[in-house]
């Protein structure tokens, strides 16, 4: 019968291929041990002779060279210190056979075989006879996938890691035995016969293990996994730089001492130190980040933290409940050729993702490596704490029951974006050389299943909330405090121009997507689509014009905090409105791929020429509102510019289906000045939409509702909505600049910061109301603008 065989080298290429390096073959064999069940692992190197002196050796026999000069090179080649008895054990078999150099070859073979060699024991469950034959022998046996999908919690459940073997030397030796097995079962493989020039069907090639000798205890039981004929040097300092460096971080280091609990290692006898992060180096750490994500008695997800800028003396309360979690974990897309808001596309993940994942906790210290001195009781110096970071950063490491995940931390893995986006501005980088921390999760391999290859996770939904929400921990969370509290990270009105004009980028998208528009409705409607591109054009100008005008009143400003809330409140607002036609646009373009006929089709543009009409007075109003930024207050009625604003946001209203409740006098009379007010305005309400549209992606049957109270009274306006809300611990937190809980990439954090800004310009107050479970329990969910200027 016809089907797929395999040429013995597919077997010796699999394993090459999918363990990477000596060391992640080691880990492999480590924890299989573990994996059966035993408490430690003992790793020997016993080494007589380099592999490369026995290489060289081999190369001056071919070149016809003296069995004396071949011997001579040799004892000088011996590794130091060797014991006497075991150079004699090894030398002797070989200077026997000097008169012959066939047998002189063969004999430094075997001696070379039998004197060099790397063990890996454990006590764990063992095999028995039938098992090393049935399933050792199976490559990518699912043998506990059953057991880790119940809730066993197995590092590795495909079937691969033992071909580590194969990659450290050419021959295996596999002693194995149960509790209740009376002799040790034994299976013996020479890797050399799978090479490429053996041509025989792997099928066709017998590896089976047999009945060894009997056991020396009765109860006893364990493994020994002996591998020899090594292909690579193994040097005193090459074993101890793998496992007192790189092993060193494969065993959570975080947890003082753990590595030497599971981890024996030794080098002829003498055994290796594996050392763990000290205690004292986390402890000057300049800032540290600690959250988890939960799920609380519903199995609704949370995420609390605290972040401690030690340096500046100053914290940060870390949450986000339910559908902020939802939000946040979202996958971003970008798109190819776009910037700012347009450049990213954000695709919500199910719910599922998210439970699927499960809780996981987040820990990351950071170090300020221009200012780190030294250590007492660790270091002596700044350049031995900055040698001592620099053995442990590279980013947070990933670790699921206490062993790593590769390669998540390694210095050729940025899974956190720590150096793509050079995580701070000027002065120093909160980069992966500075940041040094772990991220340990509790979700089972169904969900975050390792590659084959053990260069990462599969990607899935559970992985992109993982990674997304970590990122937004340390970008939008650490970073944010970082930045605001150090004095060399000080607003710049740089930035704040490139947020001023982002709405050209918008102009570029709703333009392409116009082109799409008249390739498909034909040249019947040339004129409409032209006179819609006219709008474009009109919009984007008094845009520009709008934006122009901040340069002398930014001259004139004599603060740099009053430069940056004056460009970045103006480029917020054009955003929002380029954003919205961005949206009607591309709406647009769905509708007309539904349209049957020329009639509808000529229904559908002129519905989209009246958005964008409806976008041009918005901007107009807001341009004759605003001016210079010194002028005059002037008195208005506050009725009528909310009206305006709910107004200019009805078709994203009905769009989500929100409620809106404006209570108010028949007249509320103000003095100030229009144009900041509609910017307050349009802040509270759009950022009071998004997390409305987010509740209802999150919860079935959600009818979201935005109540604007004006109270003559106590002179208050009141923003109200019945969304997540917001943790009472974060109630200041969220009016500070490039905070966010928005998905990485689509949310600036720079609202609420303007708008309270704007208020205090007024003398006015903008905070949250501190009345906790107005809609949700536990939340805060009003916003009020205290406009009671003798206060």
């Amino acid at each position: 019968m016809a089907g797929f065989r395999f040429a013995p080298r597919a077997l010796l290429e699999l394993g090459r291929e999918l363990i990477s390096t000596d060391e992640v073959a080691i880990y492999e064999l480590i924890k299989n041990g573990i994996d059966a069940g035993s408490a430690d692992v003992e790793t020997e190197a016993r080494i007589v002779l380099p592999y490369s002196a026995y290489q060289a050796a081999l190369v001056a026999l071919d070149a016809k060279k003296g069995t004396d000069v071949v011997l001579a090179g040799l004892t000088a080649k011996i590794v130091s210190p060797t014991p006497l008895e075991r150079i004699a054990e090894f030398l002797e078999p070989i200077r026997k056979q000097s008169a012959d150099p066939g047998k002189f070859r063969a004999a430094l073979r075997q001696s070379y075989v039998e004197h060099n060699w790397i063990e890996i024991r454990d006590t764990g469950e063992g095999m028995s006879l039938a098992k090393l034959n049935d399933v050792y022998l199976t490559v990518g046996t699912r043998s506990r996938r059953a057991a880790n999908v119940a809730g066993a919690k197995y590092l590795g459940d495909k079937g691969v890691g033992r071909l580590s073997a194969m990659r450290l030397g050419d021959r295996l030796r596999v002693t194995t035995w149960t509790k209740s097995d009376t002799h040790k079962n034994v299976l013996e493989i020479d890797w050399t016969r799978f090479s490429h020039d053996i041509e025989t069907p792997l099928e066709r090639i017998k590896v089976e293990g047999t009945l060894g000798e009997k056991k020396d205890k009765k109860a006893s039981q364990g493994t020994v996994i002996r591998i020899s004929a090594l292909t690579a040097d193994w040097s005193s300092a090459r074993f101890s730089e793998i496992f007192q460096q790189r092993m060193a971080r494969m065993v959570d280091p975080f947890e003082p001492g753990r590595g030497n609990e599971i981890l024996v290692a030794r080098y002829n006898g003498s055994r290796l130190i594996i050392p763990s992060v000290p205690k004292k180096l986390l402890d000057s750490a300049h800032a540290t980040l600690k959250a988890d994500l939960l799920f609380d008695a519903e199995g609704e997800p949370y995420i609390e933290g605290l972040i401690d800028y030690k340096m500046r003396h100053r914290q940060r309360h870390v949450s986000a409940v339910a559908a902020e979690v939802y939000a946040l974990s979202s996958r971003t897309v970008k798109r190819r050729g776009k910037k700012g808001n347009a450049a990213v596309e954000v695709a919500p993940l199910s719910k599922q993702a998210l439970k699927d994942l499960g809780p996981f906790n987040v820990e990351v210290y950071w170090f300020n490596r221009l200012v780190v001195e030294a250590v007492d009781g660790l270091t002596s110096s700044v350049q031995g704490t900055r040698d001592e970071v620099a053995k442990w950063s590279g980013g947070p490491m990933l670790y699921r029951h206490d062993f790593r995940i590769l390669p998540y931390g390694d210095p050729s893995d940025d899974w956190v974006e720590l150096d793509q986006n050079a995580f701070g501005k000027s002065g120093f980088k909160l980069n992966r050389q500075q940041v040094l921390g772990r991220v340990r999760v509790t979700s089972d391999h169904m969900a975050l299943s390792e590659q084959t290859s053990r260069e990462g996770l599969i990607d899935s939904d559970a992985m992109t909330a993982l990674r997304t929400i970590t990122i937004w921990l340390l970008h939008n969370e650490m970073r944010s405090l970082i930045n605001e509290a150090d004095l060399a990270e000080r607003l710049k009105r740089r930035e704040a121009e490139k947020i001023a004009y982002e709405f050209r980028e918008t102009e570029k998208l709703v333009l392409d997507t116009l082109d799409q528009i008249r390739r498909t409705v034909g040249p019947t409607h040339g004129k409409l689509i032209e006179t819609l591109g006219d709008q474009v054009a009109l919009m984007a100008d008094q845009c520009q014009s709008l934006t122009s005008k901040t340069g002398k009143v930014v001259e004139e400003a004599v603060r740099e905090r009053e430069k940056f809330v004056h460009l970045a409140g103006i480029g917020l607002m054009t955003e929002f409105i380029f954003h919205e036609l961005d949206r009607a646009v591309a709406f647009t373009v769905g509708l007309l791929a539904d349209a049957t006929n020329a009639a509808s089709k000529t229904a559908t543009l002129k519905s989209l020429e009246a958005q964008l009409l409806t976008l041009q007075k918005r901007i107009s109003a807001f341009d004759a509102m605003t001016g210079e930024r010194r002028q005059t207050k002037a008195r208005f009625d506050l009725v009528e510019v909310v009206d305006f604003v709910l107004e200019s946001h009805r078709s994203q209203f009905k769009r989500h289906g929100i409620k809106v409740e404006f209570t108010h006098p028949k007249v509320f009379p103000v003095r100030a000045v229009k144009g900041m007010v509609v910017q307050i305005l349009e802040n509270l309400i759009a950022n009071a939409a998004y997390w409305l549209k987010q509740q209802a992606g999150f919860e079935d049957r959600f009818r979201p509702v935005l109540k604007i109270d004006l109270d003559s009274g106590v002179k208050a306006l009141t923003v109200e909505d019945n969304g997540p809300g917001v943790d009472p611990k974060r109630a200041e937190t969220i009016f500070e600049p490039f905070v966010t809980t928005k998905p990485p990439g689509t949310g600036r954090g720079l609202g609420l910061y303007i708008s309270r800004e704007l208020a205090e310009h007024h003398d006015w107050q903008l905070y949250m109301d501190d009345v906790v479970g107005l809609s949700r329990p536990r939340r805060l969910n009003r916003f009020v603008l205290d406009m009671d200027e003798s206060k």
